[in-house]
């Protein structure tokens, strides 16, 4: 079955019934919900189940017919759109793109929920594989969505080239920036945990937090100084940017690239020091022309953090008490 000509796209080309996958992705996530809810009244014992085993296929059917459904409808808006001039954003939806990422994070995640336990809870030990995984997953899902959906099939087609027209201008700006947002994020953060402390809240440290004071230091490095900047400023700033920009305007592309690399980070008191760094991240973006130079400063404000709490998880510098 095939429909008639995309609007968008001109004469002659040719689309992918719309259908399938909104439907394998709704069928596939209510299966998966029904059978872990099952399980979970299962395990309480308010519902007898002669082979629990059956639950746990039928979740994970539903996980691959969730997971299909949202590739065929990434792969359907590549085919109606890539006639579309290259100046135009060509590829799948943003929140699409995201929420794909979520999802292959998760699959990465799951045979190590017993390291996110002792990561986050304290319980059990975490192994080695354990916390490389759990630290890296959203990053790699991340490029892995990026290079399979937008920059393989040229999505983004008409961009200045990586380093930009001056790579040494962009590392410095990179650099100095880095710097003064670090310093200007560090204040408005230690702010808010000090407000919501005095509001009776309790200020609960982020995994990556908890992952420095416990994880092989190289292992952190490369993680949270390393891959998580290349990663998260080739979606966000790379893509998320750009592909706003060219269908929405500047002003979409620069609060809504700052609102989505605000939420994936999903911390109360970090909310707003990491909006304002990702409009940060945006503007010098767009200064330099240079994807190299938001890499750099987000790698700088990354190190700086992790270079001071590896200084104090190993006695060289003392906390005020």
């Amino acid at each position: 079955m095939s429909t008639g000509p995309h609007p968008t796209v001109g004469p002659g080309s040719v689309t992918m019934p719309r259908w399938p996958g909104p439907v394998m992705a709704v069928v596939g996530a209510l299966l998966a919900l029904f059978s872990l809810g099952a399980a979970a009244a299962a395990l309480q014992g308010a519902l007898e189940i002669a082979d629990p085993a059956v639950l746990a296929w039928l979740a994970i059917l539903g996980g691959a017919l969730f997971v299909a459904g949202l590739l065929y409808i990434a792969v359907r808006q590549l085919r109606v759109r890539r006639h579309l001039a290259p100046e135009r954003y060509r590829g799948p939806a943003i929140l699409l793109l995201l929420l794909l990422v979520f999802v292959l994070a998760t699959i990465l995640t799951v045979p190590f929920a017993a390291d996110a336990a002792a990561l986050v809870l304290g319980e059990g030990e975490l192994t080695f594989l354990g916390a490389l995984v759990l630290l890296t997953a959203t990053q790699a899902a991340l490029l892995i969505v990026s290079w399979l959906l937008v920059y393989l099939p040229g999505a983004l087609k008409a961009l200045p080239r990586f380093p930009g027209p001056n790579p040494a201008a962009a590392v410095r700006a990179g650099l100095v920036w880095g710097v003064a947002a670090w310093l200007g994020s560090s204040v408005l953060a230690l702010g808010i945990a000090w407000a919501l402390e005095r509001a009776g809240f309790v200020v609960e440290p982020q995994v990556a937090e908890q992952a420095i004071a416990v994880v092989e230091p190289w292992v952190v490095i490369v993680a949270i100084v390393i891959l998580a900047p290349v990663a998260e400023e080739v979606f966000f700033r790379g893509i998320v940017f750009n592909a706003w920009l060219r269908e929405r305007g500047r002003r979409w592309a620069f609060i809504g690239s700052a609102v989505l690399f605000a939420v994936i980070h999903v911390s109360v008191v970090a909310l707003v020091p990491i909006l304002l760094l990702g409009l940060a991240l945006a503007w010098i973006y767009a200064r330099t022309g240079s994807l190299l130079a938001p890499i750099v400063m987000h790698a700088t404000v990354n190190g700086i953090s992790v270079a001071l709490a590896l200084l104090v998880r190993f006695e060289v510098i003392g906390l005020p008490t």
